[in-house]
């Protein structure tokens, strides 16, 4: 009998414990790491939150961050941003390595990035969108790997 209830308590815990991994809540803009908080003042100081979003995994949280103007940024476990997507403008120049930044000069004057994205933890690979919807894929030494038009 002692087995049985120890089982069901393990088994209850288990449940529990899915069900609040999968969490994605809503919550207050205060709430967020200081070093989120940093970096949307230093690179979007001209613009106001509109939603915060926490997603609880087992072993991490991550942030959605919407701002007013249509952007959204996503940021990782370890609270650096892994995705900006400006839907109504272009990414701060400030957070586009520079060697992408001069890539896109050179080959696509007319073009501005409205998406970059950061995949990878040791070898960083970036991936942008520029606004007439071509992709390009860059290694972690910022050479061009993939371009979708």
């Amino acid at each position: 009998m002692k087995r049985i209830f120890a089982l069901f308590v393990v088994i209850t815990v288990l449940c529990v414990t899915v069900v609040q991994a999968g969490e994605d809540r809503g919550i207050p803009p205060e709430q967020l790491p200081q070093e989120i908080k940093v970096f949307l003042s230093t690179h979007f100081s001209n613009e106001k939150i509109a939603l915060v979003k926490m997603e609880k995994e087992f072993w991490s949280t991550e942030y959605k961050v919407y701002l007013v103007g249509g952007t959204k940024i996503e940021f990782g476990k370890d609270n650096e941003w892994k995705e900006v997507d400006c839907e109504y403008g272009e990414v701060p120049t400030s957070i586009i390595p520079p060697k992408i930044q001069h890539f896109v000069k050179a080959n696509y004057p007319n073009q501005k990035i409205i998406q970059l994205k950061k995949n990878g933890k040791r070898k960083k690979k970036y991936e942008i969108e520029l606004d007439n919807s071509m992709e390009i894929e860059f290694d972690n030494d910022f050479n061009v790997v993939d371009i979708d038009q």
